[in-house]
């Protein structure tokens, strides 16, 4: 009795070497992720040429998360870490050490940077400060509640050994997110404080005006007088007695209360402090 045996055209194996090389070189072409590690082409094919966003892929009881470190202010890019846990369950880590203990380190990071811009809230004083503190501490919210929800997801794939890491996320979620809170409330109190300072300023000149105006009114008719009896041009009270001038300055000055009445009758100011 004859046996065959199904032998692999060339043809067959040139093809399915290519794909090898097509998935290794996609594997190596991403930032970060060790080309050591040998990930099913269902996840490969999941990935693009960057990490993209923040992640969880499983396939063939592989899991692969993808998680971004703290940004930096003004940074468009993000950096990527990722860990895989294999069929046998066992981690690794792209970096920051070994299995889960690379997650650990991950999160204490943020947790550094939880407590560093909680200094910086409690020294801001002005709004230019407050401004920079959430400048820093948005895009950092916004990754940190990400990876809350990346690590949420990986739980339900990777069971029970990932709880305290979702917990510690969720925990740091929510205190960014009141630092948050607290650090935009901050800014609008700075920013309303300086509003009232400057319309406090703006008054006081207000009423600065008002009072020189008043000076200005009863000394206008008295100016006048001076500045036209004062001319070289002869008006026959040169050699007029004392009283004249006297009488002259007295009506002058009821001419300028008069002009202080109209004044004030006619633009009223609130001169309460």
């Amino acid at each position: 009795m004859k046996t065959t045996q199904k032998s692999t055209s060339p043809l067959a194996l040139g093809i399915l070497t290519e794909k090898i090389k097509h998935m290794n070189s996609k594997v190596n072409a991403i930032p970060g992720l060790p080309p050591g590690w040998k990930l099913p082409n269902e996840i490969v094919r999941r990935l693009g040429s960057k990490a993209g966003k923040q992640r969880v892929i499983a396939e063939n009881s592989h899991v692969l998360i993808i998680l971004h470190k703290a940004p930096l202010k003004h940074e468009s890019h993000r950096e990527s870490i990722f860990l895989w846990r294999d069929p046998k369950g066992k981690w690794s880590a792209s970096e920051g050490g070994h299995g889960l203990s690379a997650l650990s380190y991950f999160l204490e990071n943020y947790s550094r940077i939880e407590e560093s811009l909680e200094e910086s809230y409690e020294k801001a004083e002005n709004s230019k400060e407050f401004f920079d503190l959430l400048e820093k501490l948005a895009p950092v919210q916004r990754s940190v509640k990400n990876a809350s929800k990346t690590l949420q997801a990986a739980r339900e794939f990777a069971g029970e050994e990932l709880i305290d890491y979702r917990d510690k996320a969720e925990e740091l979620s929510r205190n960014f997110e009141l630092l948050y809170g607290d650090s935009k409330n901050g800014l609008d109190y700075a920013v309303a404080k300086k509003t009232e300072e400057q319309s406090e300023l703006q008054r006081k000149a207000l009423v600065a005006s008002h009072r020189l105006n008043i000076i200005i009114a009863l000394f206008l008719p008295i100016t006048a007088a001076a500045s036209l009896l004062g001319m070289n041009i002869p008006h026959g009270l040169e050699k007029s007695p004392s009283w004249v001038y006297f009488a002259i300055v007295a009506t002058c000055g009821i001419l300028g209360l008069i002009v202080r009445y109209l004044v004030l009758k006619n633009e009223y100011v609130d001169l309460k402090e």
